[in-house]
């Protein structure tokens, strides 16, 4: 009998010490913060060559290629809509 407990025991033990710790939940802080107004409407996207573009409510795009940490980026080309002029034959 005292077998048999100390069986069922050690089974336990080693079914316990086999039993895979919940990970710990990572956190990661990012090291550069930047902001863009809201006035600038929405991320549109992004490439290496064009930078990063946003597009406000009046179709303007805003094109960011030089983005410091903690401040606003300076824009590095700006499309705006214009109204189209008879005379020259735009849309």
């Amino acid at each position: 009998m005292v077998v048999a407990i100390a069986i069922v025991g050690l089974v336990s033990l080693k079914i316990y010490a086999a039993t895979p710790e919940k990970p710990a939940p990572q956190v990661w802080t990012p090291g550069c913060v930047a902001s863009v107004p809201k006035s600038w409407g929405a991320y549109k996207g992004g490439s290496a060559q064009s930078g990063l573009a946003f597009e406000d409510t009046a179709g303007t795009l805003r094109f960011l290629t030089n983005i410091p940490c903690d401040g606003t980026p300076a824009v590095a080309l700006e499309i705006r809509r214009t109204v189209s002029n008879s005379s020259n034959g735009g849309n």
